[in-house]
């Protein structure tokens, strides 16, 4: 079994409700990109507390997501898992999986990866499979955003 790299670049959103999947569609994208040899790209999905086991082992966890705070759509929000922690409902997803309660997890059982979550404010979280227009044209600077977390 190979050993898990150094960092995780983890995609997390709902595909069905539109701009609620821009996690996903970031880091489909970015597995066609040459990343160093230390860094895996995963589709998280709405995998939920199934997410525990991704972050074993890692020093640096790069979250993309939707992030619902208020501000105009295609925002982008750059936060720390302690910036989460003290904004307590701040940072929700349509699907039902808070990452803060997450990472509290992951710490209680000694997984202690530096947490970077790379937040964008949705338009439109309907059903539907594509993006919105102002999301889909935001993706380059979100892969720019994490690019610079890794480098």
């Amino acid at each position: 079994m190979e050993a898990q790299k150094k960092i995780l670049i983890l995609g997390i959103g709902n595909l069905l409700l539109k701009d609620e999947g821009v996690g996903v569609h970031v880091v489909e994208r970015m597995k066609d990109m040459a990343l160093p040899p230390d860094v895996e790209v995963m589709d998280g999905g709405t995998m939920g507390f199934n997410l525990l086991y991704y972050l074993e082992g890692r020093e640096k966890v790069i979250v993309i997501d939707a992030a619902k705070a208020g501000s105009p759509p295609g925002t982008l929000y750059r936060f720390t898992d302690k910036d989460l922690a003290d904004k307590r409902g701040f940072f929700r997803t349509a699907h039902d999986f808070d990452f803060v309660d997450a990472l509290k997890t992951a710490r209680f059982l000694g997984h202690k990866p530096e947490v970077i979550i790379i937040g964008v404010e949705p338009e439109d979280m309907s059903d539907g499979l594509e993006l919105s227009p102002v999301i889909k044209e935001k993706i380059p600077r979100i892969i720019e955003l994490v690019m610079k977390e890794i480098c």
